[in-house]
């Protein structure tokens, strides 16, 4: 929505409403058209690749012990101690060694396999293991008027200014401090936020 429509759907909706006859409007389309400044927080990907990934290394460790055959009660031990160390050490793996994720992912299902016999199970883990992530969408931070909507993996409710006793913008790290004492200061990737940091800080105290 570009500033001519912006300020026009304001003027004939969110503005003029109820008078006028107007179409009553929604609460975050009036907060979307009115938005001065949009922030992209930085990837955390690596991080929800680790807690992700270390998560379905462990239950796949418990699988492995809890579907065990009698038969071949070393290989399901020996199955899950290997899966249990990988989620352990999953960090060091995937960051300090760079181990490819579905290739740790593919191994474990293997292993898993092994244990099991269940081809389930291992497509389970290699299949969620892998698309999870792109269940999880980087947060960003839409100032307007209005006041401040944090968007992370569902739309939040709007902050109102009257909510903050002080926003500051500098060297890419947003500073929102609550007047409830609650503190929140968010990275914001420079590569996709174009914004005056003077500009924004006068902005912002002038609305709190």
């Amino acid at each position: 929505m570009d500033g001519g429509n912006s300020r026009d759907f304001l003027t004939n909706n969110c503005y003029s409403y109820p008078f006028a006859n107007a179409i009553p409007p929604k609460w975050d389309q009036c907060f979307l058209a009115a938005t001065m400044y949009t922030f992209f927080i930085k990837d955390n990907g690596p991080d929800v690749d680790i807690i992700i990934t270390r998560s379905m290394l462990a239950l796949a460790g418990v699988a492995a012990m809890v579907y065990r055959s009698d038969e071949y009660f070393i290989v399901n031990l020996s199955a899950s101690i290997i899966l249990f160390i990988a989620a352990v050490f999953i960090k060091s793996l995937l960051v300090k060694f760079r181990i490819n994720k579905f290739v740790l992912l593919l191994s474990a299902a293997v292993i898993l396999f092994i244990a099991t016999h269940s081809v389930t199970f291992a497509v389970i883990l290699l299949v969620y293991g892998y698309l999870v992530k792109f269940f999880f969408k980087n947060a960003t931070i839409e100032v307007a008027n209005e006041g401040i909507s944090i968007k992370k993996l569902f739309a939040g409710a709007p902050h109102q200014w009257n909510e903050f006793s002080n926003i500051i913008l500098k060297d890419n790290l947003l500073t929102l401090d609550f007047k409830n004492n609650k503190l929140v200061q968010l990275s914001i990737d420079e590569n996709k936020t174009v914004v005056d940091q003077d500009a924004f800080n006068e902005f912002c105290r002038s609305n709190i």
